[in-house]
Formats: structure tokens, sequence, C-alpha cells
């Protein structure tokens, strides 16, 4: 079911489905909370391929944009991943629930792709966009589709369905990067990851029908809900650590 519900989440609004597989493997499985970040991000790769394949079958995938992108989030994924046994999670969850609710908020302001810098400085941003979302893939065990699908529609002037397809892409990469330290570090639960992955393929595809057949201005308000919500139990989760 863990894995079903990560699946259409991430063929829906182009994310891992790390956002849903983390917070269930900790309640559900009971598995403490970095070793559910390491096995959540496991299990995105193949969702990623197949939310991937789903959304260049209908030409929705920024190749350019995501080679920039993967470029960042490879070196992110791996700094996340191989720090994550040290780093602070109290905190970590206090930067990205505040950048959660600001990209949400964000998305209602401003619902229609705009380009605000294009040639170098458009490059350098989607660097910069992959490494931070290659670093919460690592950290956090998502796909970092939270931080590149704002930033593909409000930065980049990638209209939304292609911005979620172009995400799920840069997972791939992310997500094996990341997954390929945890494994090396004994991060994982393989079986569980393994399930997880299995059960989330074919939900991927229903995800990427349902994200064509709903409109994209529907699909970025829920997603802006989502992430608004998301980064409030975030913060709330925040206050839990001692």
């Amino acid at each position: 079911m863990i894995g079903i519900l990560g699946g259409v989440l991430a063929g829906l609004f182009g994310v891992g489905g790390g956002l849903i597989m983390v917070p269930l493997l900790v309640g559900w499985l009971h598995l403490d909370q970095k070793t559910a970040h390491a096995t959540s991000l496991a299990a995105v790769v193949p969702i990623a391929v197949a939310g991937t394949v789903g959304f260049a079958q209908s030409g929705n995938v920024d190749w350019l944009a995501a080679a920039y992108l993967l470029c960042g989030s490879v070196l992110g994924a791996f700094f996340g991943a191989r720090n994550l046994r040290a780093f602070s999670i109290k905190y970590l969850h206090a930067v990205f629930g505040i950048l959660l609710v600001a990209s949400g908020l964000r998305l209602l302001l401003r619902t229609e792709p705009h380009q605000v810098v294009d040639g170098l400085g458009g490059h350098l941003l989607l660097l910069a966009v992959g490494f931070f979302a290659g670093v919460l893939a690592g950290l956090l065990g998502i796909g970092g589709g939270v931080i590149v699908v704002p930033a593909l529609i409000i930065a980049s002037g990638i209209d939304s369905i292609t911005a979620r397809g172009t995400s799920l892409a840069v997972a791939v990469g992310a997500s094996i990067a990341g997954a390929l330290t945890h494994i090396y570090q004994n991060n994982i639960a393989t079986r569980v990851a393994i399930i997880l992955g299995l059960a989330g393929v074919p939900a991927t595809f229903i995800g990427v029908y349902l994200s064509h057949e709903v409109m994209n201005s529907q699909v970025t308000f829920l997603f802006a809900i989502l992430l608004i919500a998301l980064g409030v139990a975030q913060g709330r989760k925040m206050f839990s650590y001692t």
C-alpha cells in the first residue's frame, strides 16, 4: 500500500513519492527516521524510471533542463546521503518546511510558467536547484521534485506537465546516486525497498495517466496545497525532536 500511494503521487505531481513513503514507513512499519529516508530513496529509483517513461512517451520531458539539473542533483545526492547520519534532522525539518510553504505560496500566486533568467544565468540556476534537490534527496529520501517542479514553473518558463516529467527524469539520477551511497553505508532496509519499488511502478503509470487527464492549473493548485500542508507538518515535526 505504501508503494502504491508513493507511485500515484509520483506520477501525478512529478515527485519521487518519498513525501508519502517516509512518514508511512515510520508510522506503519516503525522504521527509524533515517532508515526510512534511505529505504524510500532506494524505492524511488524504479518509480522515477517508470514516471519518466510515462511522461516521455507524450513528449513532456525537457531533456536539456534535465541534464543541467541532473549534474547538480547527483553531486547533491552524494553529499546528502554521506552526511545523513551526522546531520541534525531537527533543523533539516525546519529549513525544508519553510521552503515547502514558500514554494507552495509562490505557486498559488503564479501558476503560469515565467522565465526569470536565461542563458548562462538560467543554466547556473538549474545547476543550483539540482544540487539543492539532490541534497534533499540524499537526506530525506525524496526524489527532489518538491524543489525542481516549482523552480521549473516559476523560474524557467516550463509548463506544469513538462516540469513534472522533467523532475522525474532528474529524480532517476539523484535517487540512484543517493541509494548507492546508502547501500554502501548499510542504511537501507533492502527487502522493504524492493517491495515498495515493485508496488510503486504500476501505480506510477496510473498517476501519469491522471496527470495528463487533469488540467495543468488544477494539478498545480493541488500540488501547491500539498506543499503547504507538508511544510506545516515538517515544521510541527521539528518540535518533536529534543
